[in-house]
């Protein structure tokens, strides 16, 4: 082997090592519900868009009696759907909703909401 690439071979290992783990590792970040696409997109699993009826500024629809939701304060949110997963309040899509957030996607949810104006 030519002596260079000698010296270069510990460091081209190291590289291989570090990309592998940072192709297979799971960043930080994966984890974390983004509040803003479960509002306009749903969870993926079983939890409807809000902005299917409470509009994608979270404005309301009075026609169907979805009620406004930009700018509530997040812990009222929060407050709101656990009473709806409950079954406490609500109507029956909203505590199905309700019962498919996660509490980190419920976090994410009424922090995105709060921040609606």
């Amino acid at each position: 082997m030519v002596p260079r690439m000698r010296r270069k071979l510990p460091h081209l290992k190291l590289w291989l090592a570090a990309s592998a783990m940072m192709i297979f590792a799971a960043p930080a970040w994966a984890d974390t519900p983004n509040g803003q696409t479960i509002f306009l997109h749903g969870n993926g699993n079983g939890a409807m868009p809000c902005a299917a009826c409470h509009g994608q500024d979270g404005a309301g629809n009075s026609a169907i009696g979805a009620p406004k939701l930009a700018g509530l304060p997040a812990v009222a949110v929060k407050s709101y759907l656990a009473k709806f997963a409950n079954g406490d309040g609500g109507n029956a899509t909203m505590q199905y909703i309700a019962q498919a957030l996660a509490p980190a996607e419920t976090d994410a949810v009424a922090n995105y909401i709060s921040s609606l104006k």
